[in-house]
Parts: structure tokens; C-alpha cells; sequence
């Protein structure tokens, strides 16, 4: 038999009786196993045969005891973006069965010489059908960006209205553009169902909404009740327990928990949450409960911002410089190589048929809609890998121009130095007490209220009293109470401390070592003596030396700092950063982002969400902001991490050089299509042909460009 093992989360439980009510009750039941009821969580996990029983009868069983419960959904965290678990269709080409059926009777009622008005009927029914490309063409023109919907128009209209032409004179001659035309047509309808079916089979859904719970407790004047998830409100009051996950954006108003955002930025690490702290829908509370108060709610909450703003960059068709331009380019080569073929071939002594033939067929065997595309096929992959990565590029612009950056300046707060400092050094001077010291210390720094008090009070609090020395620090309180603590004693940076009586030369030695360091160094002063040294640090962020190792090889990175000299000497030294830029303000920074933009691409990174570079090229923000919607950045790394913009950078160049090889791949098929069908095939053959044979080229150059680089 097996088994399923759920936690149901139940609302007002709070008494032993209760919880004893709802064993008795559950244990009971026919198909359950075990039942254990856990007051302090307020939930009951229970042991089932899904065979007799559901999750749905057990919730009813538990209201049938007076109390509502809802069933904890908490899916695992490991990818934020998973692969679409539907299989693509594979496309419907009857249509083109339809079309091949036409081009066959119209070759047979072509070599019988019926004539050419029966063929006329079917070219005007296959223009009905492929009138969609009239379309796209128009779309073309509007935004002005000709591409291969308007040269595929070309080529259909002119074998059409020859065609016509040559039936009103009732020739048979007319037959071989009404193939073209046809073939056409179907070359394209072709294309657009196969690049609908690679989009859906390179493309994912972003399915998170799994990590969003149905259900959840709300606090309102009666107590406790529950409510599906949907149906929430702004300013309510939810009640989070352990091992629950957040369904929406808030405010903490009570409590003190630990909160896992893996889902967010991809790292588990369990985040304390208190009285002010916002949290994030689909993150999981692991120890303790909050109370919050409900802000975004749905499509709203930042967790489906992401996976929105995912899912338009993957699908955003606005390709600019190089994908723009080069359609563009080969659009005009591709009219200009028609046209002179045409009149290239009138003056040698052909036929006008023969002339606009050639010219019809160079025009059909222009591969640019592959280009087009491929392309989307590419930035599609690329941008989605990313995001899986907890990469979000805002617009194709960003994915395409990283990869190009030849510069990079970089704030170093909670990107390359953690922006909170932390003890390194807690030295006892001149035989005094550790504990007595480290009381003296925490009474000290824990009514301050600046950074560097607030790190020695957190190592304090860490750090456990030695039972020997017990006695010794309880006499010490009792003589010194906390006012007299704060009024004998004193904790001085020794960056301002000037009484050179108190320090001889092997303290100073000590401090000069570890200012040396890069450290802020502390002295504890008390009746005239020196008790001992408190050394802090911004530590930096782990692994980021090896990401700025790489960073370096890929653009000029320029570093803005600020702190004191030793600092900045230490953070040089150790980071080996040519270029750093210490104290500067928002002016300065801006200046100097653009004298270089002038000659290069340059990005800008930092951690604040409210800061951005106006001159620079690319904005790069470090971790998740409250309000997605700002478009002040163009690529969101969801984790404060160096080794994911060297990611970006990565991913863009790579999409910059599959792009690139399509393009040469592209060009030098369109040069053969030149020479095949504009020089040699006219020279053996005084008939007018159709573009069977460039489409069909079109078709293996298209199916080509997908399957390069799979």
C-alpha cells in the first residue's frame, strides 16, 4: 500500500482538547494512517491511502470538528522557470498538399495546352488562401523595415499580373508564373507554420504559480478564517506559519521569522523577517510566523512581474542594429540584382517572359525570411535560458548590446563588498577580562545606532560568556551598572581618536597592521587605559574576485568605491582593479560614464534599485526590486552575484555570433541563388520556368538555419 504524507494548516487551533478532538476524528477514519496534530504551528500532518481517501474529504472531516483547514502547497525551489510540460503539435501542412496538387495539374493542363483560364481560376483561389503574406507585408511598410513579406508580395504580384496578362492573349505561356506564383505562396505558408512550431518548441512557460498557496489564514475582527488566495485585498491581515508559502506582496506588521527567496533569486538562504520587513509572494516561511499586511496581490506581486516581463522579452520582435539593418541591406540587393538581371537579359536578346522569370526566381530564392526567423528563434532561447538563470533581460536591445560592452563601471557596495561591516578582530589589551569586554562593548554599541556599532553588537549576540569566567562578569555588573558603563567607558574609532597617551607603540603597531588590512579599527577606552581592539570589515562577496578575473576579460571594468585610503588601497590590491574611482559623487560618475560612451558600449551595475546611470549604454541592477515596472534597467540580476552579469555579458555575445554566422550563411546562399538562377539557368533553358526549385532551396536553407548550432 502506499502511502501520501500531507500538511493541513488549521485555523483557531490552539487548545489541547482541540487538537485531541481532530486525532480522535482523523485516526479513526477509514484510509488513514497516522495523524499527528501540532499545536504551536497550529497544523496536522497526516499519513493516507489516496486509493479510499482524499485530501479534500480529510479537510471536510476537520470542519466537521469546528475548524477550517487548507492543504499546504510548498513545491520545490529549484528552477524558477520549468519547461512546458505540453507536447508542441507538430504543424498542419494539408493546405500545402492542397497547393502542391494545384502546381501538379497546372504542369499537366501546361503540356497539354488546355487552356490558361482554368489555371487562372486556381491562382486566384491560392491568393485567397496566402493572403495572410499581404499582411505581414503591409505590417513591413508601416514600420518601415522592409523585409521578406514585401519582396514575396513583389514577386506574387508580378507573376499574377503577367499571368492574367498572358491569358487574356490565351497563351499557354501564361501557366509558368501561375506556378511561381503558387509556389510562392506556398514557400511561405510554410515558413510561418514551422517557425510557429519551433517557438513552441524552444519556447517554456514560466510555470511559478505553483509556489502562489489557494488558500490562506486572514485576521479580521472575528478571528481567524480562511480565504482562497484570489480572493485577497489590499490591507488585509494574513497569518503565516511555518513551512507556509507567501501568496502575496507585504508588509511584516507582527512576528519574527526566517524566510527562504529561492524562488526569487535562485540561492537558498533563509532571510529574518521582522516588524517592517517586506516579503514576497511564492517565498516560504521556514522558522516562525508573521503577520502581514497584504500590498500586491496576483499579476501584481513581484514573483509574476518576473515571469511576465520573461515572457516579452523572449517574445519581443523588435530587432534593432544589426538584425534590422541587415534585412534592410538585403532587401535593396536583392531588388537592384532583379532588376538588372531583367534588363541584363533584354538587352543579351531574350525574351520578356524569360526576363521577368529570372527576375521572379532570384526574388523567390532570397533567404532573409530565414534570417528573420532564425533570429527569433535565437533571442527566444537565449532569453529564456537566461531568465532560468535568474537573468532577465528587459528588451532585445539589452540582449543583443551586453555582449558588445567594452566598458563597465561597478558599484562596489553588496556587489564586490558586502555594504555591511562584520568584527574580524575582538583583541583584549593589557590582561582584561574577554567577557568583561565584550559586556563593556555590547552596552557600549548597542545604543549607537551606526553601522559599524551595529556589527559588533550582532558578533556579541553571537558569542557565548565562558562558564569560568561567570562569576568574575557577574561581580563586574553588579558594581557597574549601565549608566556608569556608558559614562566611564568609551568606544572610539581610531581613525579620530587623538589621545596618544593611552596608545604606546605596540598598540599602535597592532592598529597600523590592521588598518593595513583594509580594517576600521575600534579602541575600548575605560579609566584612562586602553582594554582592547574591535577590527571591522566589509567583507567581500564570496566568489566575486573570480567573476572580476573574468569580468576583466571581457571589458574594461572601472570600479567606484569610498571609504578611507587604507580601504580603498586594500580593496585595489586585493580585487586588482586598475581603475577605481573613490568618493565620487552622482555628477562625477555620470561624466565619467560618458566621456567613454562617446568611443564605446558602456554598462552600468549597481545594487540600488532607485539608482541608474542616465549616459550610460546598459543599466544592470543587482537583486529583485519592489516595483518591476520602472524601465530605468535593462537587465535585472535577481541575485547579487558577479558570476551572473558575466553570464549576461556571456549569453549575449554568443547570441551576437549565431546571428553573425547566419548572416554569412545567408548572404552566400543568395550569391549562389544569383548565379544558379539569374546566369545559368536562363543560358540552358528559352522556356520561362517557375520557382519550384528556388523555393524548395528556400525551404533547406530555412530548416538549415534552425538545426545550426541545435
Amino acid at each position: 500500500m502506499e502511502t501520501v504524507k500531507q500538511t493541513f494548516s488549521v485555523a483557531n487551533l490552539y487548545l489541547n482538547a482541540s487538537a485531541d478532538t481532530i486525532h480522535q476524528h482523523l485516526i479513526n477514519t477509514k484510509g488513514i494512517v497516522t495523524v499527528t496534530v501540532t499545536l504551536s504551528d497550529r497544523n496536522v500532518t497526516v499519513e493516507y491511502d489516496p486509493t479510499i481517501i482524499t485530501a479534500d474529504i480529510i479537510i471536510e472531516k476537520i470542519k466537521a470538528c469546528g475548524y477550517h483547514a487548507y492543504t499546504r502547497e510548498i513545491p520545490t525551489s529549484d528552477f524558477l522557470i520549468q519547461q512546458d510540460t505540453k507536447n508542441p503539435k507538430k504543424p498542419n501542412y494539408r493546405i500545402l498538399f492542397v497547393f502542391v496538387f494545384e502546381v501538379i495539374l497546372l504542369a499537366i493542363l501546361w503540356i497539354l495546352h488546355i487552356t490558361p483560364w482554368i489555371g487562372l481560376l486556381f491562382s486566384i483561389h491560392s491568393l485567397y488562401v496566402g493572403r495572410v503574406i499581404f499582411m505581414h507585408a503591409k505590417k513591413e511598410i508601416q514600420k518601415k523595415n522592409l523585409s521578406s513579406a514585401t519582396i514575396d508580395s513583389i514577386a506574387i504580384g508580378i507573376s499574377f499580373f503577367y499571368g492574367i496578362f498572358l491569358t487574356i492573349q490565351n497563351t499557354v505561356n501564361a501557366y509558368p508564373f501561375m506556378i511561381s506564383m503558387i509556389t510562392i505562396l506556398g514557400t511561405n505558408l510554410y515558413k510561418t507554420k514551422y517557425l510557429k512550431y519551433m517557438q513552441q518548441t524552444s519556447t517554456t512557460s514560466l510555470n511559478i504559480k505553483q509556489y502562489i498557496p489557494e488558500n490562506t489564514a486572514v485576521f479580521n475582527k472575528t478571528g481567524e478564517v480562511i480565504e482562497e488566495t484570489s480572493q485577497l485585498k489590499k490591507n488585509q491581515i494574513l497569518i503565516i506559519r511555518p513551512n507556509e508559502n507567501i501568496p502575496c506582496d507585504g508588509i511584516v506588521v507582527e512576528g519574527y521569522a526566517s524566510v527562504d527567496e529561492s524562488t526569487l533569486t535562485g540561492v537558498q538562504s533563509n532571510i529574518t523577517k521582522s516588524e517592517g520587513s517586506y516579503v514576497y509572494a511564492g517565498t516560504r516561511c521556514i522558522q516562525g510566523s508573521l503577520q502581514i499586511k497584504v500590498e500586491k496581490i496576483g499579476e501584481k506581486t513581484t514573483l509574476l512581474q518576473f515571469a511576465k516581463l520573461a515572457k516579452e522579452t523572449a517574445n519581443d520582435k523588435s530587432f534593432d542594429s544589426p538584425f534590422k539593418n541587415f534585412s534592410k541591406y538585403l532587401f535593396l540587393y536583392s531588388i537592384i540584382a532583379a532588376i538588372i538581371l531583367f534588363f541584363g537579359w533584354i538587352l543579351v536578346g531574350k525574351s520578356f517572359s524569360i526576363a521577368i522569370s529570372v527576375s521572379i526566381a532570384v526574388l523567390a530564392s532570397v533567404a532573409m525570411n530565414a534570417l528573420t526567423i532564425a533570429s527569433e528563434k535565437e533571442v527566444l532561447e537565449k532569453a529564456i535560458y537566461a531568465a532560468k538563470n535568474h537573468v532577465l533581460f528587459r528588451n532585445v536591445d539589452a540582449l543583443e548590446t551586453a555582449g558588445k560592452a567594452e566598458t563597465l563601471f561597478l558599484e562596489q557596495d553588496d556587489i564586490l563588498i558586502a555594504s555591511k561591516p562584520e568584527v574580524t578582530d575582538f583583541i583584549p589589551l593589557e590582561e582584561t577580562d574577554l567577557n568583561i569586554m565584550r559586556y563593556i562593548a555590547y552596552t557600549l554599541s548597542n545604543k549607537r545606532h551606526d553601522s559599524y556599532s551595529r556589527a559588533i553588537t550582532r558578533y556579541l549576540k553571537s558569542q557565548k560568556i565562558s562558564s569560568v569566567n561567570l562569576s568574575v562578569l557577574t561581580n563586574f555588573q553588579k558594581t557597574h551598572q549601565t549608566d556608569m558603563i556608558q559614562s566611564t567607558y568609551q568606544l572610539n574609532n581610531t581613525h579620530d581618536f587623538s589621545n596618544t597617551d593611552i596608545i604606546n607603540s605596540t598598540i599602535n603597531q597592532m592598529i597600523d597592521e590592521l588598518t593595513n588590512q583594509g580594517k576600521t579599527v575600534f579602541i575600548l577606552i575605560g579609566e584612562n587605559q586602553a582594554l582592547g581592539l574591535i577590527a571591522t570589515q566589509r567583507p567581500i562577496v564570496p566568489n566575486s574576485l573570480q567573476a572580476i578575473h573574468s569580468l576583466k576579460e571581457l571589458t574594461d571594468v572601472h570600479l567606484f568605491a569610498h571609504g578611507n585610503i587604507k580601504e580603498i588601497q586594500y580593496i585595489k590590491h586585493t580585487c586588482d582593479i586598475e581603475n577605481i574611482h573613490a568618493n565620487v559623487d552622482m555628477n562625477e560618475k555620470e561624466n565619467l560614464i560618458k566621456s567613454c560612451s562617446h568611443d564605446s558600449i558602456s554598462m552600468y551595475a549597481n545594487a540600488d534599485s532607485s539608482s541608474s546611470s542616465s549616459t550610460a549604454d546598459v543599466n544592470i541592477q543587482f537583486g529583485i526590486s519592489q516595483d518591476l515596472d520602472s524601465e530605468d534597467n535593462d537587465i535585472i540580476l535577481t541575485r547579487k552575484r558577479l558570476s551572473d552579469l558575466v553570464f549576461a555579458i556571456q549569453t549575449s555575445a554568443k547570441l551576437n555570433e549565431q546571428i553573425q554566422f547566419k548572416q554569412i550563411a545567408i548572404i552566400a546562399y543568395h550569391v549562389l541563388a544569383v548565379v544558379l538562377f539569374g546566369f545559368i539557368t536562363p543560358i540552358f533553358f528559352d522556356i520561362p520556368l517557375p520557382t519550384i526549385l528556388p523555393c524548395i532551396t528556400s525551404i533547406y536553407v530555412i530548416r538549415f538555419l534552425f538545426q545550426s548550432h541545435k
